[in-house]
């Protein structure tokens, strides 16, 4: 499905009951509200905690409320973040935000592999602390995966996981994906 506007870039957006491209949908919101539409670079790079690196593409959502965001890796069920900020906000200063917030987030890694002396592989937690985005599985719609460090895992593989812990106490808390983790 293409864009009713511009009538080439691929839908991403349906508004009013007509599909959109998010450039053309955010031109459109730029004008009912009011708001620039500074250039913006489409995508930047962060090298893991691992020297992975890694490339994010910039998706910019203009919405009634403010200005989404968002840094995803170029395939699905990859890292990604997000950043908000009000209509008036500094879009410049929102994409350095979200270029932080990425370099933080790619600082840490919550699970790690190794190989048990028998040569069998295994994955862990490190350090009893485990953090995650919930994301659409397309082979299962009864559960989301969980993408933990840049990778999908079902429910299944994340119990697994967690089996380790058995006897102890667990905290699940859900946070909008522009928000802030206390640490």
């Amino acid at each position: 499905m293409e864009c009713t506007i511009c009538g080439i870039a691929p839908v991403r957006v349906q508004f009013d009951g007509q599909p959109f491209c998010m450039d053309c949908y955010n031109a459109a919101m730029a004008e009912e509200f009011g708001v620039d539409l500074p250039k913006l670079p489409t995508t930047f790079s962060v090298d893991d905690e691992n020297g992975i690196h890694r490339i994010f593409e910039v998706e910019r959502r203009i919405m009634g409320t403010g200005i989404l965001l968002t840094a995803r890796e170029r395939w699905e069920h990859c890292y990604e973040f997000a950043v908000d900020g009000e209509l008036v906000a500094d879009q410049h200063t929102l994409f350095n935000q979200l270029k932080e917030k990425t370099k933080r987030g790619l600082s840490k890694t919550y699970l790690e592999t190794g190989e048990y002396p028998s040569g069998e592989p295994y994955i862990t937690v490190k350090g009893d602390h485990l953090k995650g985005v919930l994301s659409y599985s397309e082979t299962n719609s009864e559960a989301p995966l969980v993408i933990i460090d840049g990778k999908p895992y079902t429910w299944k593989e994340v119990g697994r996981l967690l089996q380790a812990f058995e006897g102890f106490q667990v905290k699940i808390e859900m946070k909008d994906l522009a928000d802030e983790w206390e640490e």
